[in-house]
């Protein structure tokens, strides 16, 4: 299972689980820092899916990430968000999955970053982006 962990500027996390698809599923931790909620949506290239179709994916997911930590499905919501974080793949290359924005936003944008590394405000600049990209097309 891939698992992207990421942050915003604001220092918000959230954990993005599964690959790249016609939804894109991830945790939010809650206040508590422990505990943590499902989220998902349809992703911008995705195909729209039926409410059936979108609560079987939901199903599959949980599940997928459920064996990933060598749980009982059951049991998958007493693991701690920073359990789940462990999973990241420090790689982004792996399993292709690579964060590629369509807008330039950074500022409303998570960006993949290891779970224990916490970036300051000031990491998160469209400069730093357009000086990446400019040096990839070369």
């Amino acid at each position: 299972m891939i698992v992207t962990h990421t942050q915003n500027a604001n220092g918000d996390t959230r954990l993005y689980i599964g690959g790249k698809g016609s939804l894109e599923c991830w945790i939010e931790p809650r206040k508590d820092g422990r505990t943590w909620t499902f989220h998902l949506d349809e992703a911008v290239t995705g195909n729209h899916l039926s409410p059936d179709d979108r609560r079987q994916w939901a199903i599959h997911t949980l599940i997928s990430l459920a064996q990933s930590l060598n749980v009982s499905p059951q049991d998958l919501a007493s693991i701690p968000y920073e359990a789940i974080c462990a999973l990241h793949a420090t790689d982004p290359f792996a399993g292709r999955r690579v964060a590629q924005s369509k807008r330039r936003t950074i500022e409303a944008g998570f960006m993949a970053t290891r779970p224990d590394i916490r970036r300051p405000t000031t990491d998160f600049s469209s400069s730093n982006t357009d000086d990446q990209s400019r040096s990839k097309r070369r």
